[in-house]
Order: C-alpha cells, then sequence, then structure tokens
C-alpha cells in the first residue's frame, strides 16, 4: 500500500513491515483518517516510516 500523506510504500516504523490491510474493512478505513489503524506484525498503531505520519484515528488539527 501507498502511505496516503506522503506516496511513499507504507512501512510501520514500529518493525519495519510493509502494510497490507488484513481484510476489506481495513481497507476501507485507510481512507478515513478518524479510524486509528494498528499494524497487522506488530498491533502498534501505524505510523509511516517515511514521514512519521501516525495513522492514529486524530485529526491533525487535535492537541493533546
Amino acid at each position: 500500500m501507498i502511505c496516503a500523506y506522503c506516496d511513499r510504500p507504507l512501512i510501520c516504523d514500529a518493525c519495519g513491515a510493509e502494510f497490507r490491510a488484513v481484510d476489506p474493512r481495513q481497507y476501507e478505513a485507510m481512507s478515513r483518517a478518524e479510524v486509528a489503524i494498528d499494524c497487522p506484525e506488530c498491533e502498534a498503531i501505524l505510523i509511516c516510516h517515511w514521514c512519521k505520519t501516525p495513522y492514529d484515528g486524530r485529526d491533525e488539527t487535535e492537541e493533546g
């Protein structure tokens, strides 16, 4: 898959695994910024290795 933010291959920053959606629901969630995505390999919140953007379901403008 490609990172929605930097257009590079989506690789988990925590474990280095290339992200592949495990089912259609997870694939669909990738297009919704408000849905947190976990890495299927290490189960950490997915963070792009390249741009360090977390797929944590939080709006970029949220504080805290």
